[in-house]
């Protein structure tokens, strides 16, 4: 497996985990503890892993980091990322202002947009780089069986 292929994969699986451990770690404070000011960011601790994948998975000598194929994958995912990030933060955006109208939006409001839009850009990419080596290795398997009928 490539391994920005691996980081996709690996980082999805952390921010799906985060995501399930704050889910379950609010439901309980709130349940148990009637405490409704706890913050996000403070149960999000396990976003922490994602960055920690070098030291996890280690360059082996005989590997290499990436090559042109990587960088046009990485490219094409990052904007794709962006774009669904913009779209989904313009209408968090918008949506409170159509619906709440000329009142007030909580504080807690905007850390947990800023929150829920890196999320998303983070499962976009993952979910982008996954599909794209998928695409590009059935292209290339179609390839071969096609060369291999010609020959």
């Amino acid at each position: 497996m490539n391994r920005v292929l691996k980081y996709a994969w690996y980082q999805l699986i952390i921010v799906v985990f985060a995501i399930i451990f704050a889910a379950i770690t609010l439901g309980v404070i709130i349940t148990w503890f009637h405490d409704q000011k706890c913050h996000a960011i403070l149960v999000l601790w396990p976003l922490i892993f994602v960055d920690l994948f070098k030291y996890f998975f280690p360059l082996k000598k005989e590997e290499i980091e990436f090559d042109e194929r990587d960088v046009t994958i990485k490219k094409h995912a990052s904007t794709m990322a962006l774009v669904v990030f913009w779209y989904v933060f313009i209408l968090s955006c918008i949506i409170p202002l159509v619906v709440i109208g000329n009142g007030s939006i909580p504080v807690m409001y905007l850390g947990g947009l800023l929150l829920a839009a890196a999320l998303i850009y983070r499962i976009t990419w993952s979910i982008s780089v996954i599909l794209q080596y998928g695409r590009t290795n059935i292209d290339c398997e179609a390839k071969i069986v096609t060369e291999g009928d010609t020959a």
